[in-house]
């Protein structure tokens, strides 16, 4: 396999954005003065057969009245073929971030877009792209999650900007709420808790022209995991908030969400009581549906807090009883798509890690495992709840042509199942390395080879598992066959980009 060079552009269509908006090697040509206003760039979030999201953000105005922006769609890259145009209104209530629904697009098209400022000042020129809505021989989704930003560049972005693909999935923690520097800064240097705080760590991310070159050239769906709010939350706390000295959880959680809204806008809802729904599906033509499920906030119950209670209270809720019914549904629909893509948070497969020794098991648990009859169990995963696993693996069943795309676990995996009751696999399960946040290795207190030997001697479903490595997973679908692919990239570097590890299976039959 090649690998892609720093300043490398991919041919065709994309070569058209070199040297526009904001180029694969962080230049761009628009005006100082676009460069100041529009200094977050553009992005593009949850595009479906004839719409998109458009998104930017204008730095904040001398006063809080608000500012119309206006958008164009195109389909050059010269923006001189318009197809769809509109305004937007941004103030303080917004963030300042806009974003524009542009919808009457044409199926299966790549197009260009920017905003302008009242004064005439256009924004950076980003391209995006609309799903089939006939036939469809071939979709290629990139999933990426955990990036914190303390912990290393984001050269992950940079290599999958230079990709030719048509989706980006990003399944959480895509900031983090940590105070605290390592090979850079955060801002603001304490713990986020109001609205002010996630905003700003926001800014800071999307400040990055790795993220931004990234978010200029390809469409993403986004839902959060743990970070985006506080470490292991669930729907009532987290075990890190004291409500004495950090102040109400449902207010940080609004705050949080709010700013998630803001700068990762989807097709999600705000509920009376000021919950943001976020489990949703998309159609990615006729090929694919994407099932995006809240595996974090809207229906978790607090996660066992002893090896005892892992083992005695199975029945803990993972994803809630509307949730769990939607996801049912859907997987079951006459009309579903071939292809139906789970947007999961935590490692859905059964994970078994060998405690050879007393004094290992004491480490593991020092890092959050629960220790059960020789084995450590993560509790956060859905191994802390299977009953609920149980529910979900029994709506799947063995139809077939359904991928569970995970983040979290900072490690690569590809599993088949977990199985159904007639101990056939219901589903095939990859996961994404990270981004930048330290590796699954790190919390083992065993070499990475040993461990990876010692997991795999456990498991007949694990085809795949590499512990240590930054990276991304590819996915490509044809109407008969999936392959996952994990490509790794050195924070610091996307000229270190390699390739990893393939695992390809027709639909009806697991990797």
């Amino acid at each position: 396999m090649s690998t892609f060079g720093r300043r490398a552009l991919i041919q065709g269509a994309g070569a058209a954005l070199a040297g526009r908006a904001v180029g694969l090697d962080g230049s761009r040509s628009a005006s100082a003065a676009a460069d100041d206003v529009f200094r977050w760039g553009v992005a593009s979030f949850d595009p479906g057969p004839d719409s998109v999201l458009l998104w930017t953000r204008i730095a904040p105005g001398p006063t809080d009245s608000t500012t119309t922006l206006s958008w164009v769609v195109a389909s050059d890259a010269d923006l001189g073929d318009e197809v769809a145009s509109g305004t937007v209104e941004v103030g303080p209530d917004t963030g300042w971030c806009a974003r524009a629904d542009a919808t009457g697009l044409g199926a299966a098209g790549v197009w260009w877009y920017a905003f302008t400022s009242p004064d005439g000042t256009r924004s950076p020129v980003g391209r995006t792209r609309t799903f089939a809505a006939a036939s469809s021989e071939r979709l290629r989704i990139a999933a990426v999650s955990c990036a914190r930003f303390a912990d290393g560049g984001f050269a992950v972005y940079r290599a999958l900007a230079e990709r030719e693909i048509d989706l980006v999935v990003q399944l959480g923690d895509y900031v983090y709420e940590d105070g605290g520097e390592a090979a850079r800064a955060h801002v603001p240097p304490h713990e986020l808790l109001t609205l002010d705080d996630y905003r700003t760590r926001y800014e800071q991310h999307r400040s990055d022209p790795d993220l931004q070159a990234l978010h200029a050239r390809h469409p993403m769906v986004a839902i959060w995991d743990d970070h985006e709010i506080a470490g292991n939350a669930w729907r009532g706390g987290a075990p890190g908030h004291d409500e004495a000295t950090d102040g109400p959880w449902a207010a940080r959680v609004e705050a949080a969400l709010r700013a998630h809204d803001e700068w990762l806008p989807g097709r999600t809802e705000w509920t009376e009581d000021r919950r943001l729904r976020a489990w949703r599906s998309a159609s990615l033509g006729p090929l694919a549906e994407l099932i995006v499920l809240d595996t974090r906030l809207w229906g978790r119950d607090r996660q066992a807090q002893s090896a005892a209670e892992l083992v005695e209270d199975g029945a803990r809720s993972m994803l809630g009883p509307d949730q769990q019914a939607f996801v049912s549904e859907r997987l079951a629909a006459p009309d579903r798509a071939p292809w139906a893509l789970v947007a999961n948070q935590v490692m859905l497969h059964p994970l078994r890690v060998p405690v050879p020794s007393e004094a290992i098991g004491r480490r593991i648990e020092e890092e959050g495992f629960l220790v059960v009859d020789g084995e450590a169990l993560n509790p956060d995963q859905w191994d802390g709840y299977p009953a609920a696993r149980d529910e979900l693996v029994g709506a799947v069943g063995g139809q077939g042509g359904v991928v569970v795309l995970t983040g979290d676990v900072h490690s690569s995996w590809a599993w088949e199942g977990p199985a159904t009751d007639s101990g056939a696999p219901a589903c095939v399960e990859l996961v994404a390395p990270s981004v930048t946040s330290g590796s699954f290795a790190t919390r083992l207190p065993l070499p990475a080879a040993v461990a990876e030997r010692a997991i795999s001697a456990l498991d007949d479903d694990l085809s795949f598992i590499e512990i240590e490595s930054h990276g991304y997973l590819l996915v490509d679908l044809t109407p008969d066959r999936v392959q996952g692919e994990w490509w790794y990239v050195e924070p610091a570097d996307a000229g270190s980009q390699r390739f990893g590890a393939a695992r390809s299976a027709p639909r009806q039959v697991p990797m």
